[in-house]
């Protein structure tokens, strides 16, 4: 007996000592939970740790096979005899656990269980977590010794936890403010808004050790959130993606402007995520792009179910390039305006100089010409009388010019349709290299709703995108007929699309025509390239 208790103690010592050598929280935990099964013979061990609520965030276990975790379902959040030792943070041994007036018995697949033995887990004064130890090896109760022991380890443990602790926070303070300089750098130096979303996702993702990372901003006045940005699992699938409106965790952060931490995004009453991923997110940090009232968007950062949920330093961290998304995003919004401004004062400068002499020495010209064809006969009136039609052409082409030059026709989206149309195809002109051809059909400001428009607008704006990027197209043509459809024609001569790119953004055209019971059509053209129809009724809309 006296060899065993010897043997038990050097086991004991040996483990806190490789105990207090390692920094890495999640390897730490798991070494407790696996010392303790074997320093007093436990079948089964698990860990629970505590989260903010004082209810379990994370529930490590020993014995049990991971086929026999999944057949179990959702782990305890601490009911029962668990949460009898979450509400009196002292050891407790059973013969029985089933008999204790506080048992509410084991779910369906649970293997059978009898003595038991609670130990707590106290990090800098305050309950971290509690050791669950049942059946005894070889039979028989925990005893008081077993039991002594525990608390020895559970002793030991806390300081290697706290000295984890501090060395997570550590870390990831600094990495977090070398990766908000780097932002900084990146906001004042002009760089756009995408490639500062795709910065803070990659550093949200990496500093917290997440799994997957995603920027999302609001379109058609906040009724959806579409991905911007995204780092970690399938990033390149999952830009460009709309979120369904309603109670998704995004949603409601971007209505609140309050942030959502939840250790188990699966499990969570408030809400359902929304990524569509093939790994279940667990841990799961929602930041506003912004405070309560003026939220431009949301991160979102999640780790795969089953791992540690966020520490506060680690939402703190996120927090502030939450912070750092939301003044390059303001920043990009004043420079916009800066240079909306200064191209407005251009465009009216333009446009009066247009008109003040290049339409009225065209009009003298024509009124020259018509005065020698009254002279002329044959043939050479009628080319002179051809030629003052073309005069007559270029002046009312000129005229339209003007009128695309006049502030009136570059207004914010508040303006009618056919203004926000010539201003997409004003900002689609630099990636492109060249001007679309551009032509209205029917009521375009008058008949259109508002709600149409905006979707008018944001697939015109795909469609032209798609044509930069990938068309390699030396000509594009846009055409807006209203009738009793709204059908929008986008054509180009490029190279068709090429099978390597990712479909998500025709599926996002395709979704906000069917949601006013419309259709998406994409195929090639007539004279090669590809031609992309977006229709919906006007009676549906």
């Amino acid at each position: 007996m006296a060899q065993h208790a010897h043997e038990r103690t050097e086991l004991l010592l040996d483990a806190l000592a490789n105990l207090g050598r390692g920094l890495d929280l999640e390897t730490a935990l798991n070494q407790i939970s696996a010392i303790a099964a074997r320093l007093v013979g436990a079948r089964y061990v698990a860990l629970g740790v505590l989260g903010d609520d004082g209810r379990i965030a994370r529930f490590l276990t020993v014995g049990l096979s991971p086929a026999q975790v999944r057949a179990i379902g959702p782990y305890p959040t601490g009911h029962g005899i668990l949460g009898e030792l979450i509400r009196h943070p002292v050891p407790l041994r059973l013969h029985d656990l089933g008999e204790h007036p506080a048992s509410v018995g084991f779910p369906a697949n649970h293997p059978p269980m009898r003595s038991f033995l609670g130990v707590p887990l106290r990090v800098h004064g305050g309950a971290f977590g509690n050791l669950y130890l049942t059946e005894k090896l070889g039979g028989g109760d925990f005893t008081e010794e077993d039991q002594r022991l525990v608390e020895a380890l559970a002793a030991g443990a806390s300081v290697a936890i706290e000295n984890a602790n501090l060395y997570e926070e550590s870390r990831l303070r600094e990495q977090s403010a070398r990766a908000n300089d780097e932002i900084s750098r990146r906001v004042l130096t002009g760089c756009s808004p995408e490639e500062v979303l795709a910065l803070v996702a990659d550093n949200a993702l990496r500093v917290v050790g997440a799994d997957t990372a995603i920027m999302a901003l609001p379109e058609n006045g906040y009724q959806h959130l579409v991905v911007r940005a995204a780092a970690g699992t399938e990033a390149k699938r999952l830009v460009g993606v709309m979120l369904p409106p309603g109670g998704t965790f995004s949603n409601v952060v971007l209505r609140s402007g309050e942030p959502i931490v939840s250790p188990d995004a699966v499990a969570d009453e408030r809400a359902q995520l929304s990524f569509d991923l093939r790994h279940e997110i667990g841990p799961l940090a929602v930041l506003p792009l912004g405070g309560p009232g003026g939220t431009r968007g949301v991160l979102a950062v999640g780790r795969f179910e089953g791992r540690m949920p966020f520490a506060s330093v680690a939402v703190e961290a996120l927090q502030g390039f939450a912070a750092q998304a939301a003044v390059a995003l303001e920043l990009a919004e004043h420079r916009v305006d800066a240079a909306r401004f200064a191209v407005l004062r251009d465009r009216e400068r333009i446009a009066r100089d247009l008109h003040d002499l290049a339409v009225q020495r065209l009009y003298a010209t024509g009124l020259g010409l018509l005065s020698l064809r009254r002279d002329l006969d044959g043939d050479h009136a009628h080319r002179v009388g051809r030629a003052v039609d073309e005069i007559d052409e270029t002046i009312a082409l000129i005229r339209t010019t003007v009128h695309r030059l006049q502030p009136g026709a570059a207004r914010t989206p508040e303006g009618g349709l056919r203004s926000r149309v010539i201003t997409e195809i004003d900002v689609a002109t630099g990636p492109l290299g060249y001007a679309p051809r551009l032509r209205f059909d029917g009521p375009v400001d008058s008949a259109v709703p508002s709600d149409v428009a905006d979707h008018v607008v944001a697939v015109l704006r795909e469609g032209l995108s798609n044509v930069a990027r990938h068309a390699h197209a030396r000509s594009v043509a846009v055409r807006l007929a209203v009738s009793d459809d709204v059908v929008l024609t986008v054509m180009d001569d490029g190279v068709g699309i090429p099978g390597d790119v990712p479909q998500s953004g025709l599926r996002n055209l395709a979704r906000r025509a069917a949601e006013l019971g419309g259709v998406l059509g994409v195929g090639p053209g007539e004279a090669g390239g590809t031609r992309l129809e977006w229709r919906v009724p006007l009676d549906g809309a």
